[in-house]
């Protein structure tokens, strides 16, 4: 999925119970994908590559992949969240279950591109066959479920967000949701 994607969706789920996580939360939901925006800069800013060579193929070198394992790391996900529990740390309950669901959305929207969600445990990874963005993995399908989250989760959080910046930033991303959705598999046709 992509972050923005993430956060409106763990907001929804989260923020009623943990009301004093908001940015806990926000960041939980992004922490996961910040090693692939450092990536992606230093891939395209400094190395000055093109998009196909950046997610075809140094992507999937190993340096990387390393990387983003511990950032995708479910056990370490829990390890966080059962350490803030244990501590009453509601910042870092609100920040490692934000994390932790990122992944559990990742997991039916990655095909060629999944994490290693089990490192350090396990090297394997979850291949689904539908992919939230390439077309041959049934894109359509995972960016449509994508959107629809996305929509139901922001009418959710519509009545809880009080301020027009949030407001503001959820109509924002619904619109670009909703346009990149019929550029990419509706106006095509």
């Amino acid at each position: 999925m992509n972050t923005p994607s993430h956060i409106i969706i763990n907001l929804a789920i989260l923020r009623r119970p943990l009301k004093e996580a908001t940015w806990p939360v926000i960041w939980g939901a992004i922490a996961p994908d910040f090693a692939m925006f450092v990536f992606f800069a230093w891939a395209r800013g400094v190395q000055r590559l093109g998009h196909r060579e950046i997610w075809h193929e140094l992507y999937h070198e190993p340096f990387w992949q390393n990387i983003f394992a511990v950032g995708n790391s479910i056990p370490l996900g829990l390890v966080g969240l059962g350490l803030s529990y244990r501590f009453k740390q509601v910042w870092g309950m609100g920040f490692f279950a934000s994390m932790l669901l990122h992944h559990l959305e990742d997991l039916p929207l990655h095909n060629e591109d999944a994490h290693r969600h089990f490192w350090p445990l396990s090297d394997g990874r979850i291949f689904s066959p539908i992919s939230y963005w390439d077309a041959r993995s049934y894109g359509w399908l995972g960016s449509g479920l994508e959107l629809v989250l996305v929509l139901a989760a922001s009418g959710y959080l519509w009545w809880q967000v009080r301020s027009r910046i949030g407001r503001g930033l959820m109509i924002l991303f619904c619109l670009l949701y909703l346009w990149e959705y019929l550029e990419s598999y509706v106006l095509r046709f």
